[in-house]
């Protein structure tokens, strides 16, 4: 099926409501689709009044897409989701994306990955990733999105992907108020303290400056100077490269070029 064929089946739906959906986060999603649309071909359709009755119908719709094991929609802690945890359409923490073939939903943001908590895919996160062509057209479509949770997976399976040497130690490390998504272990028994996110921002470079050192070191009996802190990550927004820097923090894209800290 070439992609014309499939552009022609496949529409973006983006939903949202006045008042409520954030600005800045409905504008951005709307210039990524634009841009979307421009580069890719796909169109797309902005929805901001929807009937109870036509509200309802999409929850059944979002339900019945996401089925069992597919992916998670309804907030239930961690990240809030496409549906509330008071079971209605969740539009305060940004638009609805909502990915339809041939009329039926293939794909809804923000959702979350089965078996993670705290995972979640805002409709940003989707549209960045897809945009930059990090996920084929064909791999929306068969449900293979890639998610953090994959990432993760990634580094932990093949950690020298990112640096020669690097070895596996643990995942969801919890210090303080912080958890850690994984740590790995350089040649010099140094601890690399990794967060890792589909699209990385200056929010990114907040949540890894919080990873407390001090409690780190007591709770592995380890030097600072033996930790490095690091994010890997699809794209990046922003001047976070030149923030890492700053921060001595390693900035690691998939391609997994480090453009952040060097450690010697």
């Amino acid at each position: 099926m070439t992609n014309e064929t499939l552009q022609r089946k496949i529409i973006f739906e983006l939903y949202y409501k006045d008042l409520i959906t954030p600005n800045d986060n409905l504008n951005h999603s709307v210039k990524l689709l634009d841009e979307i649309k421009s580069k890719k071909g796909f169109d797309y359709k902005i929805i901001n009044e929807l009937t109870t009755e036509q509200e309802d119908d999409l929850k059944d719709e979002i339900r019945i897409a996401a089925g069992r094991w597919k992916y998670k929609v309804v907030t239930k802690g961690g990240g809030a989701l496409v549906i509330s945890g008071k079971k209605k359409l969740n539009y305060q923490h940004g638009p609805i994306l909502v990915i339809r073939k041939n009329n039926k939903i293939i794909e809804v943001f923000p959702r979350g990955d089965p078996g993670s908590k705290e995972s979640r895919w805002t409709t940003i996160d989707f549209l960045l990733t897809f945009l930059k062509e990090k996920i084929s057209v064909t791999e929306v479509f068969r449900g293979q999105i890639f998610s953090e949770d994959d990432l993760r997976n990634l580094i932990k399976s093949t950690p020298g992907i990112i640096e020669k040497g690097l070895t596996y130690f643990d995942i969801e490390v919890e210090i303080d108020s912080s958890r850690i998504d994984l740590v790995l272990i350089d040649k010099k028994n140094r601890h690399l303290l990794l967060e890792c996110k589909l699209n990385a921002t200056d929010k990114t470079i907040g949540q890894v400056t919080r990873y407390s050192l001090d409690r780190y070191s007591e709770k592995f009996t380890l030097p600072k100077e033996k930790i490095r802190r690091g994010i890997v990550t699809l794209s990046v927004t922003g001047q976070i490269a030149d923030a890492c820097k700053e921060q001595n923090i390693e900035l690691y894209i998939v391609r997994l070029k480090n453009l952040g800290f060097k450690n010697k």
